[in-house]
């Protein structure tokens, strides 16, 4: 069967981390051939390109209609498909789709800016997710993931990143992490210290490691009760501030944090950063939970 003119398939490769997923772009009314679909939209990723590095939504969206125009299908499927992409993050390169269960226990697919932003489980290019007809699992949860992100013998998996004044569980520093560990991953374990995170590399677990909204770790705070406080985001505001480390939350004094770059490909940490910008003007890193 012809699917796109010799015009239409210009050779863009598709550039993401995983294959997109074309599962539920389907209409069994409409357009019950799931197999045409599936092969049309993976023609459409070959010539539009949905994560290429100059790509936008408007010029992606551009491209698939012009694409559909000369692919060998009924109007009812290029309807649909037409549909699927633009519901999509294709040419938001800090886009997730952001699923969860509304209070009918059914789920909700949303387009967030970023996936610090999604209250529920954040999929995108890391597990080849981009659409909304797509992305979501029906218990809310990414599409294809059966467990939680995790990691092996030493590291049990990472919380979403955060800056260096922690706030995970509705509490600060430390113990929210802490929190935030057993609430993920169980009451045995414990936030891992750079020490930990130097036996999980050994050990083989921090390759391909994602947090529990699948992203993908690519540094992590380098937690040391060893090193001086200010070199751990000590909350040491004159009179207001707790003393405490991973709790400090302006640039006002000379408190700092440490942090390690994670290559996530190899599992690889890189060497130990000090005099990292806590929370204001910071940016984000991850914690490990360890056993």
């Amino acid at each position: 069967m012809r699917w796109f003119t010799v015009a239409a398939v210009v050779a863009v490769l598709f550039r993401a981390s995983a294959p997109p997923a074309f599962g539920a772009c389907v209409n069994p009314k409409k357009c019950p051939d799931a197999a045409a679909i599936e092969k049309a939209r993976q023609m459409l990723q070959n010539t539009c390109g949905c994560t290429q590095s100059d790509q936008t939504h408007g010029k992606y969206t551009q491209c698939v209609k012009k694409g559909l125009k000369a692919a060998d299908i009924t109007a009812p499927c290029r309807k649909l498909i037409m549909k699927c992409e633009k519901a999509s993050i294709c040419g938001k390169p800090n886009g997730a789709v952001c699923c969860a269960l509304n209070k009918h226990n059914l789920v909700k697919a949303s387009i967030v800016p970023s996936a610090s932003g999604c209250k529920g489980s954040a999929c995108g290019p890391t597990l080849g997710l981009f659409s909304k007809f797509d992305a979501c699992a029906t218990d809310g949860t990414c599409a294809g993931q059966t467990t939680t992100p995790s990691g092996g013998s030493v590291l049990k998996g990472a919380l979403t990143a955060t800056l260096g004044r922690f706030n995970f569980n509705g509490a600060l520093g430390l113990p929210g992490a802490l929190a935030a560990c057993h609430t993920s991953f169980g009451d045995s374990t414990h936030v891992c210290t750079y020490a930990d995170l130097q036996s999980a590399q050994a050990a083989g677990n921090l390759v391909g490691l994602k947090d529990t909204a699948s992203m993908a770790v690519t540094a992590f705070w380098a937690i040391d009760n060893a090193q001086p406080p200010l070199q751990q985001c000590n909350d040491d505001a004159p009179g207001t501030g707790s003393g405490l480390n991973w709790e400090y939350g302006t640039a006002h004094t000379m408190s700092r944090g440490q942090k390690v770059a994670l290559d996530n490909g190899t599992g690889a940490l890189g060497p130990l950063q000090s005099g990292q910008q806590c929370a204001i003007l910071g940016t984000p890193a991850w914690v490990g939970c360890c056993q």
